[in-house]
This record gives C-alpha cells, sequence and structure tokens, in this order.
C-alpha cells in the first residue's frame, strides 16, 4: 500500500515538470513505458513513470477531441491514409547499400502512394491542398497554415480546422472509407 502511494506522488511530482505553456497546448497523462537504454534515468530494461503527451500537435488535438463533430472516424482514416501514403512516398532513399531492390515491391509502394497524392493534390485546390498538407504531414501551427484563408489568428485556426476536416472528408467520401 505504501509502495502504490509513493509511486502515486512520484508520477504527480512528474506532472509538476511539464512546464504551463506546455500543459496548456498538450494533453499529458501519466503513462509507464520501457527504458531500454536507461536514458530516462532508470536502469535499463526497466519500466519507468513518465508523462505522454496525447495531442503535441494540432491534428492529433483535434482528431482526439471528445465531442468530435468534424472529424468522425471516415476524416480521421484519411488523415491515418494521407499520414501514411507520405511515408510510403518519402520511405525511400537514393541508395540503401545492404538491400538488393531489382524487382522488390517497395518502389511500387512509392509509386504508388505518389501517384494517389497527386490525384488528390489535382483535385484539391492548391489553397486547400497546402493547408491540408501542412497541419497534417509537416505538423505546422493550425494559425499560421490558417493564415492564407483569414485575416486573424482566431479565425485562421477555425479556417484550418475546417480547412483540414474538408479535404479529409473529400478524401474518405473519394476512397470510400
Amino acid at each position: 500500500m505504501a509502495k502504490r502511494v509513493r509511486a502515486k506522488r512520484k508520477v504527480e511530482e512528474n506532472l509538476g515538470e511539464v512546464n504551463e505553456f506546455a500543459r496548456a497546448h498538450g494533453m499529458y497523462e501519466p503513462s509507464t513505458v520501457v527504458d531500454l537504454t536507461g536514458e530516462l534515468g532508470g536502469r535499463r530494461n526497466s519500466m519507468v513513470k513518465v508523462m505522454l503527451n496525447r495531442g503535441g500537435t494540432a491534428i492529433e488535438r483535434w482528431m482526439n477531441e471528445s465531442p468530435n463533430m468534424l472529424f468522425a472516424e471516415p476524416q480521421k482514416a484519411a488523415v491515418r491514409y494521407c499520414q501514411t501514403l507520405w511515408l510510403r512516398a518519402d520511405g525511400l532513399v537514393a541508395l540503401q547499400p545492404g538491400t538488393d531492390r531489382i524487382d522488390a515491391p517497395l518502389g511500387w509502394s512509392q509509386q504508388e502512394a505518389l501517384s494517389e497524392l497527386s490525384t488528390f493534390k489535382r483535385r484539391i485546390p492548391a489553397k486547400y491542398w497546402d493547408v491540408f498538407e501542412n497541419v497534417c504531414r509537416f505538423d505546422q501551427e493550425a494559425g499560421t497554415a490558417g493564415s492564407s484563408l483569414s485575416t486573424n489568428k482566431r479565425s485562421a485556426v477555425d479556417a484550418a480546422k475546417t480547412c483540414v476536416a474538408m479535404v479529409a472528408s473529400l478524401i474518405a467520401m473519394w476512397r470510400g472509407m
């Protein structure tokens, strides 16, 4: 029992390590992770209690909001689908000395991702696609990404959120999600 109380107190102390600005812009919750290298202050291969940020980027916060009106399951799936396409498109490098890439399916995976992304980019107006890509791919601040769609900061955040939801809805509709 005393061990449980000490562990709870230690987690609460770790919460104090998150500064006010970060706490206001993230969704922190206590969690347990395995410290494989000993970098987190424990021994190697030990369990360490930490504070995890479950919503640091704008898109993560929007998709994790409780009463989710703009981002339902199809929109979330469309955002995740595009993030996967960007990973596949960026995944291959020019030279990987340890791999034999003759007739490898990885090249087709990259080409299919690039083709799908170019189709989306062609069908969606450039201004909206840029906001969607900046928020979902490059984790740009919503106010900065939406500044091309509005005149003040608060409207820019709302414009970016609405724009990302609209583009995600179009992709979900086209992909049948």
